[in-house]
């Protein structure tokens, strides 16, 4: 769980935000969370199980 904290308050920008109400910050985290989820299938999906808690390395280009 400190990790999912940690990524949402450097990785997504909302360590420093200048959101106000709760319904946005509430669609804004939910919105950083379905990235983080979307990211780790896509790399399941492509054979690369061991990348998915990565927010930082890049995905090798195919082409």
């Amino acid at each position: 769980m400190e990790r999912i904290n940690n990524r949402i308050d450097r990785h997504f920008g909302f360590e420093q935000h200048f959101i106000r109400g709760l319904a946005k910050m509430t669609t804004r985290v939910d919105l950083a969370i379905a990235v983080m989820m979307a990211m780790a299938l896509g790399h399941i999906q492509q054979g690369r199980p061991r990348q998915m808690r990565s927010l930082i390395q890049p995905i090798p280009a195919t082409g």
